[in-house]
């Protein structure tokens, strides 16, 4: 096989792994799903492969891979949601670490890490989750305070709460000048809080949100 054809199978290669994680990703309905995973795992072998062949006396292929490294914490740090109460999106953003490691070993050439590497990172994604939900509480109780600037909104925070799985147990509402208050008892299960308060913040009148 001549070099073009070496370039084009490693970047199918890559692709392919990348998308066996990110079909997992997309499934669970995570921000980086099918084609950003398969995108960031060719991209991430193609520059591996420029560290390789950039035509310079003395060139460090080390540099690109370093680079790479750092570009790819931005992203990751990018898909970090922090709240009052939670984190959430940690897994996603050591996802793309994971799928920038399988891009870059099948770029130098390390096809067993690679392959390994993706079929662990199936078995962590897909099968872990069940084992993580038994080792840890059901469900947990946490007293949310939301004020929202639009009444008209309290019945759409109600359904948010029903489609994340949680049920409300208690709710209250406080007038505060021309905004509202909703004291809400929320049963939730404890991975799902971060989740719950980011969907909270998308409606459009919500002003703040604290875990009380």
């Amino acid at each position: 096989m001549n070099g073009v054809g070496v370039i084009i199978a490693k970047l199918i290669l890559s692709g392919s792994l990348g998308g066996i994680i990110g079909l997992e990703r997309e499934l669970s309905r995570k921000p980086a799903g099918l084609r950003t995973n398969i995108l960031l795992a060719m991209g991430t072998t193609a520059l591996s492969l420029l560290s390789l062949y950039v035509p310079v006396r003395g060139f460090d292929p080390s540099r690109i891979a370093a680079q790479i490294v750092a570009g790819v914490g931005f992203i990751g740090a990018g898909v970090i949601i922090r709240t009052r109460a939670s984190v959430h999106g940690v897994t996603t953003a050591a996802t793309i670490w994971t799928v920038t490691a399988v891009g870059m070993a099948v770029g130098f050439s390390q096809y067993y890490l690679a392959v390994s590497l993706t079929f662990l990172a199936f078995v962590v994604l897909a099968m872990m989750k069940g084992v993580e939900n038994r080792m840890v509480r059901k469900t947990a109780l946490s007293n949310l305070n939301v004020l929202l600037t639009d009444r008209r909104d309290i019945p759409i925070l109600k359904k948010v709460v029903d489609d994340i799985n949680g049920e409300i147990h208690d709710m209250g509402i406080v007038k505060e000048g021309k905004a509202f208050r909703v004291e809400m008892m929320v049963e939730i299960p404890p991975t799902l809080e971060g989740e719950l308060i980011a969907r909270i913040f998308e409606l459009q009148s919500v002003h703040r949100v604290e875990n009380v």
